[in-house]
């Protein structure tokens, strides 16, 4: 099969070709149609993007699944232009290689995209590194603030984590928010017997988040381990992350669009519709949000796609309700209009939403 006439658009800019593919896969790009294609379609007029590459979702299968079933989340990813996801639940985490190959057994005929699986690291589990990766896990995750009932990860934790990491070339991607600032602010609110949707910014602070990524930051310089700092909900955490790699660092920085779209007073007025974690911040983060990634200061973009019920997140008071927005079926047309408004180039969000993540994944 060929694509004839299209306006083909990767990060270095946009150019006429026609793609050729064999066997599902693209086969390579010619300047000109072959004339002996099996079938031909004609693209003109039309832009030719590759697939999208979301390298943090949450699909929550197996588990309890009344949010979300692997088939539901990668057929939603389809349908948003989304051809590969690295995937991991929290309420069954992967945490060694006899997980990992169940959890990919039970999955090989529950996606209809390709997709990488993500092991969870908690403080007593760092040992399991190497068998995982080389059993192959897309990515490991951590934590630096207990979350969704999975244990933060201390900076001796971190230390050992990423030693082990560069130890085995493998990469990680860390939630980054302070386990003390996070827990002090909490107990601060419930003294206070706080229950308005004003909780989550003060729960989930800024200071909180910028500790965690100054730690992070450092100890990556100092280990070599190959980081990126989850879910960036504001241009200080860019500013921290980019000092270090400056100096050395094997660091990128993942934002989401709930940062760019979303302020912190939405937050407070619409609650555990807008809960999630970082939060959103005051204005005017999410304009200079948008400054840094057309910069090319925020290196990829993903979802963090972890969806609930209407019925689940009114359930209990802004405390009980989960955590967690939709976005894997959104995320591709929220920056296509983006691009329109002259917020960022079709060649940068090709970059940050399919050729980076795809590059740091190894595909």
């Amino acid at each position: 099969c060929e694509i004839t006439n299209a306006t083909i658009v990767d990060p270095r800019g946009r150019y006429r070709g026609t793609i050729v593919i064999s066997g599902q896969k693209v086969a390579g790009i010619l300047e000109e149609p072959s004339g002996n294609a099996a079938r031909t379609i004609d693209a003109e007029g039309l832009v030719a993007l590759p697939g999208m590459v979301d390298q943090h979702v949450h699909f929550m299968d197996p588990g309890d699944n009344a949010r979300e079933d692997f088939i539901r989340g990668s057929s939603a990813a389809a349908v948003g232009g989304v051809t590969t996801v690295v995937e991991h639940t929290h309420s069954n985490p992967v945490l060694t290689a006899e997980e990992l190959r169940e959890k990919r057994e039970y999955l090989k005929d529950r996606s209809v995209i390709d997709f990488g699986l993500m092991a969870h690291v908690f403080p007593d589990t760092i040992k399991h590194v190497p068998d995982l990766w080389e059993d192959g896990v897309a990515i490991f995750k951590a934590f630096t603030c207990t979350t969704h009932g999975v244990p933060g990860l201390l900076p001796d934790d971190l230390l050992h984590l990423f030693r082990s990491l560069f130890e085995a070339g493998a990469r990680g991607l860390v939630h980054c928010e302070d386990e003390f600032i996070t827990e002090d602010n909490e107990e601060r609110l419930h003294a206070a017997l706080r229950k308005d949707y004003g909780v989550i910014p003060e729960w989930r602070s800024t200071e909180a988040e910028l500790v965690a990524v100054n730690t992070v930051a450092l100890l990556a310089r100092l280990t070599g381990a190959n980081i990126t700092v989850a879910h960036a909900s504001q241009p200080e955490v860019i500013d921290l992350v980019r000092r270090e790699r400056e100096l050395g660092a094997a660091l990128s920085i993942e934002s989401c669009p709930q940062y760019f779209y979303i302020d912190s007073d939405e937050v407070r007025e619409h609650g555990p519709t807008r809960k999630f974690t970082p939060p959103a911040r005051d204005a005017p983060a999410g304009e200079l949000m948008w400054k840094r990634l057309a910069r090319g200061q925020i290196d990829l973009i993903s979802t963090d796609h972890a969806p609930s019920t209407l019925d689940q997140k009114f359930a209990s008071d802004i405390w009980g309700c989960p955590f967690g927005l939709p976005g894997v079926e959104t995320t591709l047309t929220l920056l296509l209009d983006a691009v329109a408004e002259g917020k960022l180039t079709l060649q940068r969000l090709v970059q940050t939403y399919s050729e980076t993540p795809a590059r740091l994944l190894g595909m």
